[in-house]
């Protein structure tokens, strides 16, 4: 039987037990590879349901959100695809469940961190963002694993207080292999008026930060004093290696945001 007619036959509660199924692997779906993220299924499914089952399948989405925020708990994976389904869905109920689920990590002890920093991956992109004050205290409540996901929300809305972050990023190469690549992405897509001034107060606070973190941000921060040159930067050519592997820098060989410019 076609999937999309067998999902429109469902009911309302049929189709949120279906779609928690589907999220774990368990339903046949349009999936382009085998090896395709099941959110990825659901998302171009849905656009071919009826309005009303669409309906009950994003409603059931922000059930299933619900249930999860209780207490965070869940196996990774369903987790990790109901997030990114919810992305795909722009629920800003959904955002608002889950930044106020991260604002309790502390009172929930059994969440595993996997599973907190896969929320804060997925509240990076959502919208409507969360403001600085937000990833502030995410922040400073456990910078040695929330740093680099502070670090991205915080550039995605306001720049110029990111870089007041820099000085408080965990003391090791690594960090600040991952913040130079972060700082270049934003620097990209900073109108071209204003990265001057954003290079300048990266360096200004290069001072205070931890000797084995600045080198890296410190080299991204030159690199933007030079000419433009018309190959990778080669400092975070060498950071992508050591941070994402070989085989990832290749996938990404040819972006332009991972280029000097």
């Amino acid at each position: 039987m076609n999937t999309s007619i067998s999902v429109d036959d469902l009911n309302h509660e049929e189709v949120r037990a279906w779609l928690e199924r589907a999220l774990c692997g368990q339903e046949s779906l349009p999936l382009l590879t085998r090896d395709e993220f099941p959110h990825l299924g659901i998302a171009r499914l849905e656009k071919t349901l009826k309005p009303a089952t669409r309906d009950s399948l994003r409603d059931g989405a922000l059930q299933l959100v619900r249930q999860f925020c209780v207490d965070g708990r869940g196996e990774t994976g369903y987790v990790q695809e109901l997030l990114a389904l919810t992305a795909a869905f722009k629920q800003p109920e959904a955002v608002q469940m889950l930044a106020r689920l991260a604002d309790k990590f502390s009172d929930l002890p059994d969440i595993s961190t996997e599973i907190q920093l896969a929320v804060l991956a997925a509240l990076v992109d959502m919208s409507p963002p969360q403001s600085v004050e937000f990833w502030v205290r995410i922040f400073n409540r456990d910078p040695e694993n929330y740093a680099g996901l502070a670090l991205s929300g915080v550039l995605a809305i306001n720049p110029a207080r990111a870089i007041e972050l820099l000085p408080k990023m965990p003391d090791t190469e690594r960090a600040g292999q991952a913040t130079a690549l972060k700082l270049d992405l934003a620097w990209d897509d900073l109108p071209a008026g204003q990265r001057h001034q954003f290079v300048w107060g990266v360096q200004n606070v290069l001072g205070r930060c931890g000797c084995r973190f600045v080198s890296p941000v410190r080299a991204w921060a030159d690199s933007k004093e030079e000419s433009r040159p018309t190959t990778v930067n080669p400092s975070l050519l060498a950071a992508l290696f050591k941070s994402l592997g070989p085989a990832e820098v290749d996938a990404r060989w040819h972006s332009p945001k991972l280029c000097s410019c």
